[in-house]
């Protein structure tokens, strides 16, 4: 009785795992897949980058949106892949080098690619770092001769102070400036300052607004604007072809008067009083 007790149980554990381990069936049981020896009967072609994108779909999209020149068939980097061996740890191996396309494309101070170009596949998305800060002049020399040849309140600011959020980015003046009048479009401020990393250097083309020069000279502007002589009907920029330049009244008016009374008075402003303001015959 005791021997059958134990096959009983026994039978009964193998039937237990059985039916808690479905799918172990015997190779007999088990459907064999159909065979189509017309799967290989042709030659395999390259794949295509969209199909590469079906398991790699992080670096498809990467190369899809900020891809730049590298938007290319993958193998042309990727001579050998999915040849990947955790046993082997041959990663490193596999990968391609910047310098097999590249060489020494920033110069030999930079030459860890990967410091700034930190996705192979988005090589122009460079984020801001203070690495990258640090180095600027490496590459981009003239905005660091110019900043320094011509002091100003740029000159005392780091690079990324402007050039924040990533590699090329271009700033507004808005974010640090304000307007020389009420809502006056930004675009007006490359008017006039064209060379922003020397922005004291100011170039007063004809088509300045009026209104900018009241910014810093209200008081002249405020003559001018009410002004009956035929100055107020000319542009600031007209007589101050350069920015603080004080012109002659002969620059435009040659000699008006005869030289007797030229003589006796010389200056202009003796009987003329205000540029700005000139008085003015009552009729």
């Amino acid at each position: 009785m005791a021997k059958y007790r134990i096959l009983y149980i026994f039978v009964a554990v193998v039937t237990l795992v059985g039916f808690f381990q479905p799918g172990t069936a015997s190779a007999a049981e088990r459907k064999l897949p159909q065979v189509d020896a017309g799967l290989y009967a042709v030659a395999p072609t390259p794949l295509q980058p969209a199909e590469c994108g079906q398991c790699h779909s992080g670096q498809f999209a990467n190369l899809q949106d900020s891809g730049g020149k590298h938007r290319f068939a993958c193998q042309e980097c990727h001579e050998v892949f999915h040849a990947y061996s955790p046993r082997k740890n041959n990663y490193d191996d596999l990968m391609p080098l910047c310098t097999m396309c590249h060489g020494q494309q920033h110069g030999p101070k930079q030459t860890d690619c990967l410091n700034c170009h930190q996705n192979p596949h988005a090589p122009l998305r460079v984020p801001s770092m203070d690495r990258l800060g640090s180095a600027c002049a490496d590459c981009h020399s003239g905005p660091a001769k110019e900043l320094k040849k011509f002091p100003s309140a740029h000159t005392e600011q780091d690079c990324q102070s402007c050039h924040h959020e990533k590699h090329g980015y271009i700033p507004n003046c808005s974010e640090c400036h304000d307007g020389h009048y009420a809502d006056q479009p930004f675009a007006d401020c490359m008017t006039c300052h064209e060379r922003v990393h020397a922005p004291l250097r100011v170039n007063l083309p004809g088509n300045v607004k009026v209104q900018t020069c009241s910014a810093c000279h209200d008081d002249a502007y405020g003559k001018w604007q009410k002004s009956k002589s035929k100055h107020s009907l000319v542009s600031c920029v007209r007589c101050h072809d350069a920015h603080g330049k004080i012109p002659d009244c002969r620059d435009c008016h040659g000699v008006p008067h005869n030289k007797k009374q030229m003589e006796m008075f010389p200056d202009c402003m003796t009987c003329h009083i205000d540029v700005h303001d000139l008085p003015v015959k009552n009729n």
